[in-house]
Order: structure tokens, then C-alpha cells, then sequence
């Protein structure tokens, strides 16, 4: 398809999305109040404190220092230096996409070459453990024993595709500056504004990206395009939880949460579990356009950061399916149909604090000065 093809297709593809919104304004508003609560009781606790740790990590120098000593395990093990030990550890534990956002920080501080940041995005940007203990294992599956199994399967399937890549590519072209001089540390305090008001700012534009596709997917569902492809896929599967089981697959290929959430009603199918590795595994286009405003910072290649994710997902399920076979779970046959918990402890009183924190970096705290900056340098 040509240039003008393409801008031919997007063009009706809007014109047909503004005549859904005028069509069904209700819907269209329900799905975006659904991703503002989403957005409040799960991503903002669960990212916004990642987002900051990550910053600080890096602007103060404490991850390059880190790098030293892991750049003779992370250099043979996935053909990068020491400093992706760093989007590593914080892209298992955090959740998307801060894996994403660290490795573009690393970039940035050219900690980190665009050659070893195209590695690191093939297997750095996950699901993070909160979400698949609390959110799918309790909230779906009734049973944390359900969350952990998600979790290993994931975490071994990011491993895996660490390793295989290693394996394939090879070395990496040439060192990064982890491998060359010291790292200059700076002072936490000089730091700490900067970055409160950069997490602040990426986990706003997470946020919005929540809420678009939570729109679109209530789009979706009320034209009728999600139950034509749900009942089409459904036909050619057999079992009772068929329907449940593609429209949930179909919802997870939008969206992660949704679509995870939307596996209670086939919780008694064996496929469920297999299904929500998958969907976890491969995170969601939602998650995906996340990640997009860091990977383009970073210079990673789009067309194989989405392979390697799609791969991730059918290597989760396959790896969760082998487990249930090896060691078979008892689930309920029917999980309750539980909330989405919040993986933070804190809940509301860390979202008080992340409102607090934006309106006084954002209008009350003075940036710094081109010359300020020059003379701290």
C-alpha cells in the first residue's frame, strides 16, 4: 500500500470511528469512565512509584555504578552490558512499561547503545507481579496459587527470549559506556525534582492511552464487531466457554486488563489459564502504544519488539499448559467475580500523594535554568 493509500485508509478508518462516538455517546463515556478507574485504583499506585525509582536509578548514576560488576554476567548471558541489568530488574518488577521508559532513559544517559536497547526490548518490557498475583490470580482465578504459576511462565518466557536472542544475533557490536569510564554520581536531592516531574508526566500519558483504548474496545463491543469475531472464532472451537474464551482473546489482543478480566466468565475452562499467559505475555496494543513514545526515544525498531512479544505470549501459554499438566491446580469452577485488586498497599493515600506531587512540580516548583544546569555541571 502507497502513501496515499495508506493516508486514504486512516482517513476512513477516523471518519468511521467519529461516526461510532456519535452513534453510541453512552457507551463511548461508560468505557471511558471504566478506564479513569482503572487508571486510578491499578496503573497510577502500581506505575508512578516505578516510574520515579527508575529515574532516580539512573539520573543519580547509582545504575551505572551497578553496571560494573554485572557487565560479566549480562554480556555473555544476553550479548548486552551491565547497565540492562537495570531495565532488566526494573522491566520484571515494575509492570509496562517501565521497562520501556528505563531503557530509553539509559539511551538517553548513553549508558546504553540503540543496538543493545533493540535486545533489551525484546524481553525488558513485562507484566509486573503485583498485577499477576492480585489482579489475575486473585481476581480472576480465585486462587494466588493461579497468579504465581502466570508469573513464573511469564518471567521464564522473557528469560528464554533473552537468551535465544544472545544465541541468534550473537555479541553485541561494541561495548556500552558502562564498560568505559567511571560514572559521575549526582546528588539525590539535585535529582529528585526532575525526576518526580518526568514520572508524573509519562504516567499521565500511560493514563491516556488506558482510556483510549478502553473507549475503543466499548466501541467495539457495541457495533458488534467484537461478537462477529467472537461468535466467528467460537464456531470453530469446541467446549462451552468457547465464546468466553475468544471474546476475551480478542479483548486481550486490545487490552490487557479487559481482557484478563473478562477470563472469569470461562475460569472452569482448562484454556483459561494458557489463554491469560498469552494475553499477559503479549501485553496488548493498548500497552504496546504505551511503550511507543519510549521505544522511538530509544530507537527501537517497532516490527520486532511486537514479534518478540507475540512470541513471549504463545511461549507463556505453552510453558503455563506444561505446568498445569505437571502440576495441575485445583480453581474454582466459577471464580468469583472480584475487582481488579490495586497492587499497592498504599491505595488512595499514593494517589493523594501523585496529585500533590504534579501540582507542586508542575506549577509551583520553578524549573531550572539552561545556566543552572551548567554551573551544577
Amino acid at each position: 500500500m502507497g502513501r496515499h493509500g495508506r493516508a486514504l485508509a486512516e482517513g476512513v478508518g477516523l471518519f468511521l470511528l467519529g461516526v461510532l462516538l456519535f452513534l453510541y455517546p453512552d457507551e463511548s463515556a461508560q468505557g471511558a469512565r471504566e478506564g479513569v478507574t482503572l487508571c486510578l485504583d491499578l496503573l497510577i499506585p502500581s506505575l508512578f512509584p516505578f516510574f520515579v525509582l527508575s529515574s532516580l536509578l539512573i539520573s543519580t548514576g547509582l545504575a551505572g555504578l551497578c553496571a560494573w560488576p554485572l557487565e560479566g554476567l549480562m554480556r555473555p548471558l544476553f550479548g548486552v552490558g551491565g547497565a540492562g541489568a537495570t531495565a532488566f530488574s526494573l522491566g520484571l518488577i515494575g509492570g509496562y512499561p517501565v521497562g520501556a521508559r528505563t531503557i530509553a532513559q539509559l539511551v538517553e544517559r548513553r549508558e546504553c547503545t540503540r543496538e543493545e536497547a533493540n535486545r533489551l526490548a525484546l524481553f525488558c518490557n513485562n507484566c509486573g507481579p503485583a498485577f499477576f498475583v492480585g489482579a489475575a490470580g486473585v481476581g480472576v482465578f480465585g486462587a494466588k496459587e493461579a497468579g504465581f504459576l502466570l508469573l513464573g511462565a511469564n518471567f521464564a518466557a522473557a528469560l528464554l527470549l533473552g537468551l535465544g536472542m544472545r544465541w541468534m544475533r550473537g555479541p553485541s557490536g561494541r561495548k556500552g559506556s558502562a564498560g568505559g569510564s567511571k560514572p559521575v554520581l549526582s546528588p539525590l536531592a539535585a535529582e529528585f525534582p526532575d525526576c518526580v516531574r518526568g514520572a508524573f508526566s509519562s504516567t499521565l500519558g500511560v493514563c491516556a492511552y488506558v482510556i483510549l483504548f478502553s473507549v475503543l474496545t466499548a466501541l467495539a463491543d457495541c457495533s458488534g464487531v467484537l461478537p462477529f469475531c467472537a461468535d466467528t472464532l467460537s464456531g470453530l472451537l469446541p467446549g462451552e466457554h468457547a465464546q468466553a474464551l475468544c471474546r476475551s482473546f480478542f479483548i486481550g489482543l486490545m487490552e490487557l486488563s479487559t481482557g484478563a478480566a473478562s477470563l472469569g466468565e470461562a475460569a472452569g475452562s482448562p484454556v483459561a489459564l494458557p489463554l491469560a499467559a498469552f494475553i499477559l505475555g503479549w501485553g496488548g496494543l493498548s500497552v504496546h502504544c504505551q511503550s511507543l513514545p519510549f521505544w522511538r526515544a530509544a530507537g527501537v525498531r517497532a516490527g520486532p519488539y511486537l514479534r518478540a512479544k507475540f512470541a513471549q505470549g504463545i511461549l507463556s501459554a505453552a510453558l503455563t499448559a506444561l505446568a498445569l499438566r505437571w502440576f495441575p491446580l485445583s480453581l474454582p469452577v466459577m471464580a468469583p467475580r472480584l475487582t481488579m485488586v490495586s497492587p499497592c498497599l498504599l491505595g488512595r493515600e499514593l494517589l493523594a500523594l501523585w496529585g500533590a506531587a504534579g501540582v507542586y512540580f508542575f506549577l509551583l516548583h520553578p524549573k531550572k535554568s539552561g545556566k543552572d544546569k551548567k554551573e551544577r555541571l
